[in-house]
C-alpha cells in the first residue's frame, strides 16, 4: 500500500494540472529505510550512500519506516507542463505510515565562504549565496503542494532542511585571520533552527555535514 504521500503525488498533483498518471511510463524514485541513521545524497545511482559519502544525514529515532523520495527527479516528469514549472528541492522524506513528520532536504556540496552572500572579486558581483538559494528551493517546493491543496497540514511536524557539506580542502584565508574567528563561528555555522517559521509554518533547520538531523 502506497504511503499517503504517495497518493497525492500519483493521483492530487497531476489531476489539479491536467496530467493523468501513467503507471507504465511513470515512476516515483525513493527508497525506505527502517529506523537508524542513514546519508543521502543527490546525483548518484542510489539515494542512501555507505557511510561517510553522503551529504544529508539522517537520523529516524522512530520506530516507523521512512521513505526518501527524490523530489526533484519527481517533478521532471512533468517537464514540458505546468506541473514541472519552478524550483523543486532534492528530496522529501516522511513516514510510510501516520503524519507525524515531514522533511523537505535541499542539499548542497560548497565552500564555506559561498554560503552565505559573497561578492565575486574578479567582477564585483554580489552573490546571494547557497544558504538563500535553498530557502527558496524550499520555499517553492512547499508551495507546490498548497497550489493542489491543504494536505502538508496534516503532518504534526513540518521541517524545511539545508543540509551542506563542505568542500574547503583547507581553511579560507580570510576566515583563518586567527584561529579563534575560525572556530568560534564554526560551531553556530553548523547547527541552525531558524526562530522564523517559513511558508506554511514549515521551520527552518539546517546541518552541516555530518550532523545529523532526527526527524520524528
Amino acid at each position: 500500500m502506497d504511503s499517503a504521500l504517495i497518493d497525492f503525488l500519483k493521483k492530487d498533483y497531476p489531476s489539479h494540472f491536467r496530467v493523468e498518471w501513467d503507471e507504465n511510463t511513470m515512476q516515483i524514485r525513493k527508497e525506505q529505510r527502517s529506523k537508524g541513521k542513514f546519508e543521502i545524497r543527490d546525483g548518484q545511482p542510489r539515494i542512501v550512500q555507505y557511510t561517510g559519502r553522503g551529504v544529508s544525514v539522517i537520523n529516524n529515532n522512530s520506530d516507523i519506516a521512512v521513505e526518501i523520495i527524490d523530489f526533484e527527479h519527481y517533478i521532471n516528469l512533468f517537464r514540458d507542463t505546468d506541473a514541472g514549472i519552478g524550483r523543486k528541492c532534492d528530496f522529501i522524506i516522511n513516514p510510510i505510515a501516520g503524519y507525524d513528520c515531514i522533511v523537505f532536504n535541499e542539499l548542497t556540496e560548497s565552500e564555506r565562504q559561498y554560503i552565505n552572500p559573497f561578492t565575486v572579486p574578479k567582477t564585483g558581483e554580489e552573490k546571494e549565496g547557497k544558504l538563500a538559494y535553498a530557502k527558496k528551493q524550499l520555499e517553492e517546493s512547499i508551495k507546490k503542494f498548497y497550489e493542489v491543496n491543504g494536505f502538508l497540514d496534516s503532518y504534526k511536524k513540518r521541517v524545511a532542511l539545508f543540509s551542506c557539506r563542505l568542500t574547503d580542502a583547507k581553511p579560507n584565508r580570510i576566515m583563518s585571520q586567527s584561529l579563534k574567528a575560525f572556530r568560534k563561528p564554526q560551531k553556530i555555522f553548523s547547527n541552525i533552527r531558524a526562530h522564523e517559521p517559513l511558508v506554511h509554518d514549515f521551520i527552518f533547520e539546517q546541518r552541516i555535514y555530518n550532523l545529523e538531523y532526527r526527524i520524528c
